[in-house]
């Protein structure tokens, strides 16, 4: 049978070439477009599923009460005391990222990412040994060191490492690392994909020196560990919650500023993002907008194919006759009709495939992803790919088997089944939908690059050009002496250092007592710099100045505050010698953006700090750049020989800042183009067949005295009316989805009419000129051969 309706279907695609060509044309773009976001959705999805445990594993979060900020940020000591104390955790470890260095054979390996951790984490995630004797205690002694399959061959190729030594430089400190072990390799969709582990105990000594502590192993404040735990099998992740309020109580105070909770490792890729610091993460938002442009894009293919199916198969109006004379029923028919429909989407599969195979990297890029084909994902692909294309198919042939398998053979006879003003009306509907679609793309697209613009020109409230920045690293000891000599170069106005450059991607907030009602907090963000950085950063002061070297006592004495800070807190005069918890409020700066403009200024307490200056800003002459980069890389060398230098422009800062904004739109504008080539091609298609059709009443009305231009305008009215729905049903749509994506903004553009203008002057032009080439064509034709046609 299936023989029967493969040979039926290329018969029927060999007898109408040019229809079948422009309808596999449009469908296997269509199809590669959507199997590329499909390649995504999936990837995203499957995040963790290589870890057997994940059902059972979560991740401590901290709600802080006073901040109402939940932070994956938790205690060193979390993990050890709840393993020990409650026995429904059957495993716990904590994670943080160390800076490791490996000297080996006159070269230098950087692992990324290096972890710190303790041996139960081989059983919290799967990470299973290729070389060792087992991780029950594999990371036990602080000298030990597990390696990935990838790092071992870098450093032992072709050996078992096992046992073998490594000089190391972990965190500023020098050691002697032994391997104890390689795990293999963690899939790209895994939240936790070390290089190489070692011991937890690296990540005591830099928060005991940074916080002049010795007790950062049992203390309860410093939340810089990710806390990982197995539960028993059969527990309850949100009973179990419960006991962690006696369990602050306990430790912290009687009534703890925080409050533990769990989340399972299924949810932290793609559900933290109300989630500060958690680390790699995805978008949920993101994949549910890219699964939408692949629903859209798949269903003007499947409008096009209907439309064209319709169009053509009234042709076979004679092979159905003859099937139900000789005893074919409507079933058989359907089936037949749908069965083709099915085969001829199949038929389209591998060239989908290929298309969006060769499409992987451009595609990657735009996603700002590693679009892979995850070995673990492939009956994942082979299902979702088979089905959507099938759901084409069966969606596309529906309509045009249930139309045919009615048709009575009296019927086909008079040839009265293909007139009918019902036929012209679905047709009708499917083109206005398929040209919503369309117009919703342009107009989305237009107010997306609409906001990337104005987030990347909007003035800031400080120099945007002509600043460049220079990143130092930890413990930079040349920082002084680099400073000096970089002023001393004519084309540089200024320099100055500061701990992150604005517009800062993190934040740094405490909460401080209201001036006038002590009794209400406020929550402040703090920045701190080094001595002429608001000048150099063109910061606009207000009120008094800004941090001087004239000014000794400014180090650890004085603070700046904006506007918003000094509004929030209620200081009335907070330069005339108001304090701020006992420091000295110097100067006032103007309110400016210290995020993105997808956040509100905040309250913003400015210090001074000459111990975690980890950026560099230099404010050089208009035009300059080009001649200060050697100085600069110059002056780099001589202060930190053994350091890379690394540097970029702030605009380069702020345009990475919106690049999921541009990448959006750029993913819109191609899709907006593939979908307007495919309806173009439908559209193409069906004119071609309604002007051959209609070739005996064209002649018929040239004898009759009618012009080329009125036959010509009959075929543009009747598609300007339908472009000119489409584009007043496109607006609602558009301004809902986009009203809701702009609100993500605390600073917005606005929605203008003139983009929904733009948006149908485009949609006209397209449709027009498409139909206007068919229509010329059929408006040429000689009233003799056209009444000779049929």
């Amino acid at each position: 049978m299936f023989k029967n309706y493969l040979r039926s279907s290329i018969r029927f695609l060999r007898n109408n070439g040019v229809f079948a060509g422009i309808n596999l044309f449009g469908l296997s773009i269509a199809l590669a477009v959507s199997f590329i976001i499909l390649l995504y959705v999936v990837n995203e999805f499957s995040y963790d599923n290589c870890h057997k445990n994940r059902k059972n594993v979560y991740r401590v979060i901290n709600y802080y009460r006073e901040f109402k900020q939940i932070m994956a940020g938790t205690p060193y000591v979390l993990a050890s005391t709840l393993k020990s104390e409650y026995p429904q955790v059957i495993k716990a470890a904590n994670t943080r990222s160390v800076n490791l260095q490996i000297n080996i054979r006159d070269d230098v390996i950087m692992p990324r990412p290096a972890y710190a951790s303790g041996s139960d984490i081989f059983d919290i995630f799967t990470l299973p040994l290729i070389y060792g004797t087992g991780t029950e205690d594999i990371l036990d002694d602080k000298n030990s060191i597990v390696l990935s399959r990838e790092m071992a061959e870098r450093i032992f190729p072709g050996e078992d490492p096992v046992g073998k030594k490594l000089e190391s430089v972990i965190n500023g400190t020098d050691t002697l690392l032994i391997v104890k072990g390689v795990f293999e390799d963690v899939p790209v969709n895994s939240v936790f994909r070390p290089q190489c582990l070692v011991s937890g105990e690296w990540t005591l000594a830099p928060i005991n020196q940074t916080f002049g502590v010795t007790n950062a192993n049992v203390n309860w404040t410093f939340d810089f560990w990710n806390t990982w735990i197995k539960l028993a099998n059969g527990i309850e992740p949100r009973e179990f919650e419960k006991q962690f309020e006696a369990l602050g109580i306990k430790y912290i105070s009687e009534n703890p500023e925080k409050e533990y909770s769990l989340q399972n490792l299924g949810d932290v890729y793609l559900k933290s993002e109300n989630i500060a610091n958690t680390g790699l993460q995805g978008n949920i938002k993101n994949v549910r907008m890219f699964s939408l442009i692949a629903l859209l894009v798949v269903i003007v293919a499947a409008i096009n194919y209907i439309i064209l199916s319709t169009a053509v198969s009234v042709t076979r109006g004679k092979e159905i006759g003859i099937r139900k004379t000789f005893g074919g029923n409507n079933i058989n028919i359907r089936v037949q009709l749908l069965a083709e429909s099915i085969v001829h989407v199949l038929l389209v599969l591998p060239f989908a495939l290929i298309l969006s195979r060769l499409s992987l990297p451009v595609a990657g890029r735009l996603f700002q992803a590693q679009l892979e084909i995850i070995p673990a994902n492939i009956p994942f692909y082979i299902l979702i790919y088979l089905s959507v294309t099938i759901l084409i198919g069966v969606f596309s042939g529906l309509y045009t088997s249930s139309y045919l398998s009615r048709l009575k053979v009296m019927e086909i006879i008079r040839n009265t089944f293909r007139t009918g003003h019902k036929k012209q009306l679905v047709r009708s509907v499917l083109i206005v939908i398929q040209l919503v679609i369309f117009c919703t793309f342009v107009a989305s697209n237009l107010i997306i690059r609409s906001q990337y613009l104005y987030a990347v020109s909007k003035d800031l409230g400080y120099y945007n050009k002509d600043i460049l920045i220079v990143s130092l690293g930890r413990d930079f000891k040349g920082y002084s002496a680099f400073i000096n000599n970089l002023k001393s170069n004519p084309n540089i106005i200024m320099a100055a250092g500061v701990m992150d450059i604005i517009p800062m991607r993190g934040w740094m907030s405490s909460m401080y007592p209201h001036f006038q009602e002590p009794e209400r907090k406020v929550k402040v963000e703090g920045l701190a710099v080094d001595y002429n950085f608001i000048s150099t950063m063109g910061i606009q002061i207000i009120e008094g100045r800004e941090f001087s070297e004239e000014f000794g006592s400014d180090l650890k004495q004085s603070v700046m505050l904006n506007e918003e800070a000094v509004k929030e807190l209620g200081i009335e005069e907070p330069v005339a010698g108001k304090q701020f918890y006992s420091q000295n409020i110097i100067g006032v700066v103007k309110d400016f953006n210290l995020h993105s403009i997808h956040t509100e200024i905040p309250p913003l307490l400015i210090t001074m700090t000459d111990r975690y200056i980890l950026q560099v800003v230099v404010h050089y002459k208009s035009g300059t750049m080009g001649s200060i980069l050697p100085f600069i890389e110059t002056e780099w060398k001589k202060a930190a020989p053994d350091r890379s230098f690394i540097y970029f422009p702030i605009e380069m800062v702020i345009e990475n800042l919106y690049s999921s904004e541009k990448n959006l739109n750029k993913i819109i504008t191609i899709s907006a183009v593939f979908s307007m080539l495919i309806a173009a091609l439908g559209l193409f298609g069906l004119v071609l067949f309604v002007s051959r059709s209609r070739t005996k009443e064209i002649g018929i009305r040239k004898v009759f005295g009618s012009s080329g231009e009125a036959i010509i305008f009959s075929f543009l009215r009747s598609n300007f009316i339908l472009v000119l729905i489409a584009s007043i049903a496109s607006v609602p749509v558009t301004v809902y989805f986009l009203e809701k994506w702009l609100n993500n903004f605390a600073f917005r553009t606005t929605i203008s009419w003139w983009i929904f203008l733009l948006s149908f002057l485009t949609a006209t032009f397209v449709v027009l000129v498409t139909v206007f080439i068919h229509s010329f064509r059929a408006s040429r034709t000689n009233p003799v051969k056209a009444l000779r046609y049929e």
